[in-house]
């Protein structure tokens, strides 16, 4: 059910391909609950924030499943970071650090997306 433009991505955990959706009351939660740069490099921050993108699609994979399941982190999280980024962008890419900024998107979380996703 893979449709990027409205914020639909598949991420794989143990051979096993998942639906994950970041609508903005999701990215409103992420923001509330991580802060605007959340630390993807964390086990519990990527945990949390792929938990919530998950919760319509598959709530069974709760923070505490996915941790047990122990996705690889770096690749787990690029995905989720991605997903993230097409919430964000849809199509576009990310502004570069030296465009003028025309939306309030976090700075914090606007650069882990662009490294993560190996933009920046």
């Amino acid at each position: 059910m893979i449709n990027r433009i409205t914020g639909h991505s598949e991420v794989e955990i143990a051979g096993k391909v998942y639906t994950v959706r970041f609508t903005w009351a999701a990215i409103a939660e992420i923001q509330e609950r991580f802060g605007d740069g959340p630390n993807m490099f964390n086990p519990d921050t990527v945990a949390g924030v792929a938990a919530i993108g998950f919760r319509n699609y598959h709530p069974e994979l709760t923070a505490e499943r996915i941790k047990e399941l122990s996705p690889p982190l770096v690749p787990f999280a690029k995905a989720i970071q991605e997903a993230l980024q097409w919430a964000y962008f849809g199509p576009d890419t990310p502004p570069s650090e030296g465009a003028e900024k025309k939306s309030q998107v976090p700075g914090g979380l606007l650069m882990r997306l662009k490294r993560l996703v190996g933009m920046g």
